[in-house]
């Protein structure tokens, strides 16, 4: 081959004497690929060089003029082409490598013929590393084969650019057993982007497009068209057209114009079909079919769709329609169609018989005179009714209208009715609507309207209109320099009668206080019921401070009194928190804030009490609030700690048990006492996680010590009153924190208040129980400050009652509390329970509670509560109560 003779590295190194020295690209690799060759290859160049003037053998001398121009010839040739020639080599060890470029590569890929290079495997740098593998693969597929290799790639130019590459190359095998190729590449990127962009177009599109033949059958088919038919593409090429068709629409002139033929499709728009799928199922398919011509030949484009979705829609529409119709003759109301002249008149085009249950008209009646509807409106509306009618037909907005008319019986009907206009070409406006029958609502409307702003119990305003109300009175101070006084009523005991006579009764009770406190105001004053047992007045007009005083203890005295209910007399009384507008704010939500804190304070001091606000008391409440808060945050991160109290046998001096008490130490209040702590933890309802942690800690921290090889003793927790009227809660807790420490139940002990154990005697006892069956032992704490009945106490399940300090302190000094102490040991003594006797202090405490019997003492004489490393401590060494002999001997007496 002459391109291969042209160029070959050996024939030039042979003619050497010819002193030719043109660069030859790729010299070096080369060179090293014909080293085996020998003489024979330069035998070989020289019979080609003998080819080149015509295939009669040439001296040496003549060879090298028709090699040069030969090369020129080829240079020629390529730099005329869109593309390059090349040649490659592959060697018997597998090498590849191109010995040859022409000089048009730098024209298509900006690369010059020098800078042309391959990777390890063989694979020109420039080829797109996306194709390299494929384009390798074909390289070794025609060596093997010895048949022409297809190069088709992708390669990436000097800047950067992708071009599409396509040519061929023929190989031929040499005698070493290497292969080589002489070949062509053309520059197809333009007539390969144009493809693509075609081909996304079609693959893009949602319709199905399909390219049938002038013979019927598929040409080409788009992405569209093989989900919509369930056929690949390469399946559908050469199939009839009617593969896509069920075979009642195989007709001989289904190709035909729709114009000259019945059954053809071509042309007239989209029609409808069946569809065919590959699976056999049918479908409805929206056709559109045009004829064109290429090239002198007869090509059909078709545009299909699934109306599946369509023929649903039209189906339900037509259903909806013959619902509406049939709604339309049900609907309590009349369904209408009202139109608007531009003259300003004004017809009904549709009316259903609807219209003869509400208005007592026909519909043949309101549409030949429409006036009958207008008379119907009353005259002091009518106006209005026009009025919102043109805004509607201005603006374009739907129209509400609500009217009161005579009904058929005679009576008052309330019409509610709502259209939508729409304006046609002629200038009419068109309004669809409905009007319904609404009396029944429009009465329930009026009830709600009621209740929104008065309470249904006592018939007093509530909270909303008593806002209301005062927003009125104080534009009215201000302007008349007078002062305001809010004031929050919260009835006493009426919890108690709710719970012994039932909320009938306690009903008529509060309705009764309400009359009370309403008839102690002027006409210009306001009350209103909150919630419960509270309510909110607003008394105006007060001149002075000693007129406002004046008025308040007038309000309280007349809640001061006895009603009626059900047969019987109850004792009211109501306790008082009040703020004086504008001395404690300015709005109402701050003074009924000031009030409710002044009235948390009176409750304290008792009932029937009056508190005005001051500034100590908001003081105390932000106290409160903070507090509240910064112990939830105890809480949740561990600012809670337990300390325990020893409790020591009387009888022998041993410490047989202790008391858990919480503490908190809180990072930006230091150590905050309980008292400050756990009321407040009560009213925000925090007692249950203060309660949970206890019980938790205590029982891991018991468990610790056991495990250490200290004495084993229960540990008391004091429980809230809460905790036993949400039992469930309580139980699960106990559990849980026996379990979790794996801590036996007889160590662990609880304590609850006798003022809580006998607020619900009955439900205490049941809790008490359960309590017991789990093996955890109950004591009754603080008593002697609740007001037990020995009937209730005694069917207690519990095993031990503490004395509470306030006895014990004192109990050498006041008479009154060694008696109730005395009697506290024998009635604990008469129910086989032990005593314990909390706050002993002093050697005289300790000696009048052993002479008494008394079981066993908790106290600073013995020791103050300690943490939990005191505790142990105590523990370890084995500390004891020491006694002295002639207490000793009359213990033992």
């Amino acid at each position: 081959m002459v391109l291969t003779a042209a160029k070959s590295p050996d024939t030039i190194e042979r003619v050497d004497d010819f002193h030719y020295s043109r660069p030859q690209p790729g010299k070096e690799s080369r060179v090293k690929s014909s080293t085996n060759s020998g003489n024979e290859q330069g035998a070989s160049a020289t019979q080609a060089s003998a080819g080149l003037a015509g295939g009669a053998p040439c001296a040496p001398s003549e060879a090298l003029p028709r090699l040069v121009e030969a090369e020129a010839r080829l240079d020629g040739l390529t730099a005329n082409l869109p593309g390059f020639a090349f040649q490659r080599s592959l060697g018997t060890d597998g090498t590849i490598h191109y010995p040859w470029f022409s000089p048009s590569i730098r024209s298509v890929l900006g690369f010059a013929v020098e800078s042309m290079g391959v990777n390890s495997q063989g694979c020109l740098h420039a080829v797109h590393w996306a194709d390299r593998d494929t384009h390798l693969a074909e390289i070794r597929r025609s060596a093997a084969q010895m048949d022409t290799c297809r190069e088709e790639f992708r390669a990436i130019s000097a800047h950067g650019e992708v071009r599409w590459l396509k040519g061929a190359s023929e190989p031929r095998r040499q005698e070493d057993g290497s292969v080589i190729w002489d070949g062509v590449m053309v520059d197809v990127t333009d007539g390969r982007r144009a493809e693509l962009r075609l081909e996304m177009l079609m693959d893009h599109a949602g319709d199905s497009l399909i390219v049938v033949g002038s013979d019927g059958t598929i040409d080409s088919v788009n992405a569209a068209a093989e989900a919509l038919f369930g056929w690949a593409s390469s399946e559908l090429v050469g199939k009839p057209f009617t593969t896509l068709l069920p075979q009642s629409l195989h007709l001989d002139d289904l190709l035909e114009s729709a114009e000259v033929s019945a059954g053809g499709i071509v042309g007239g728009g989209a029609r409808e079909l069946m569809g065919l799928r590959k699976d056999g199922s049918t479908f409805p398919l929206e056709l559109s079919t045009t004829e064109v011509r290429l090239e002198g030949q007869r090509l059909f484009i078709g545009i299909g769709r699934d109306i599946t979705e369509r023929k649903l829609t039209e189906a339900a529409l037509r259903e909806s329609e013959e619902r509406l119709r049939a709604i339309a003759a049900n609907v309590p109301g009349m369904v209408f169609q009202r139109e608007l002249h531009p003259d300003g008149s004004l017809c009904f085009s549709y009316v259903s018989e609807g219209c003869r249950a509400i208005l007592g008209l026909g519909p043949e009646q309101l549409i030949d005179n429409p006036q009958l509807f207008l008379s119907l409106i009353p005259e002091d509306e009518r106006s209005g009714f026009y009025a919102g009618l043109g805004r509607s037909a201005r603006s374009m907005e739907p129209f509400d209208e609500e009217m009161a008319v005579p009904g058929s019986d005679g009576r008052r009907r309330w019409l509610r009715g709502q259209s939508r206009p729409t304006l046609r070409g002629d200038g009419n406006v068109v309004w669809d609507g409905v009007m319904l029958d609404v009396t029944d609502s429009k009465h329930a409307e009026q009830r709600l309207s009621f209740l929104a702003y008065f309470d249904p119990l006592t018939r007093l305003p509530n909270r909303t209109a008593f806002l209301e109300r005062f927003a009125a009175a104080r534009e009215i101070a201000a302007r008349d320099q007078t002062m305001l006084a809010v004031v929050s009523v919260g009835l006493d005991r009426l919890g108690i009668i709710n719970a012994t006579m039932g909320h009938s009764i306690g009903d008529q009770v509060l309705m009764a206080a309400g009359d009370l406190l309403r008839a102690a105001l002027s006409s210009n004053d306001v009350i209103a019921r909150t919630s419960g047992d509270r309510f909110l007045v607003l008394i105006t007009g007060l001149g002075s401070k000693r007129e406002a005083m004046e008025a308040l203890e007038r309000l309280r005295a007349s809640a001061h009194a006895t009603v009626a209910a059900a047969g019987q007399d109850f004792d009211v009384s109501a306790a008082m928190g009040a703020a004086v507008y504008p001395r404690d704010g300015d709005d109402a939500e701050t003074l009924i804030k000031n009030a409710d804190a002044a009235l948390q304070l009176a409750k304290v001091q008792g009932p029937a009490t009056l508190q005005v606000f001051t500034k100590e008391i908001s003081a105390r409440a932000a106290k409160t609030l903070s507090l509240q808060t910064r112990l939830r945050r105890a809480i949740d991160q561990g600012e809670l700690i337990a300390h325990y109290q020893p409790q020591v046998d009387l009888r022998n001096g041993d410490v047989v048990g202790m008391e858990a008490l919480v503490r908190w130490n809180s990072p930006d209040l230091g150590m905050v006492s309980p008292a400050d702590f756990i009321p407040v933890a009560e009213e925000s309802g925090l007692i249950d996680g203060v309660c949970e942690f206890m019980l938790w800690e205590c029982t891991r921290q018991n468990k610790q010590w056991q495990d250490e090889g200290l004495p084993p003793i229960p540990v008391a927790v004091n429980v809230s009153g809460r905790q036993f009227q949400y039992a469930r809660r309580l139980l699960s807790a106990c559990e849980r924190a026996l379990v979790d420490n794996r801590l036996d139940s007889r160590w662990l002990e609880v304590e609850l208040t006798e003022s809580s154990a006998m607020r619900d005697a009955d439900n205490a006892i049941a809790v008490v129980n359960q309590l017991k069956e789990m093996g955890i032992a109950c004591s009754i704490d603080d008593f002697g400050t609740g007001y037990s009945s020995l009937s209730v106490l005694k069917r207690f399940p519990i095993s031990k009652l503490k004395i509470d300090r306030s006895f014990v302190l004192d109990v050498t000094t006041d008479p009154n509390d060694a008696a109730i102490v005395d009697a506290i040991i024998a009635m604990a003594k008469a129910l086989r329970l032990k005593v314990v006797a909390e706050g002993v202090e002093h050697q005289e405490h300790l000696d009048f509670l052993r002479n008494l019997g008394c079981d066993q003492m908790q106290g600073y004489f013995f020791s103050r509560p300690l943490p939990a490393d005191g505790m142990r401590a105590l523990l370890a060494e084995g500390r004891r109560l020491h006694m002295t002999e002639a207490t000793l001997h009359s213990v033992t007496a």
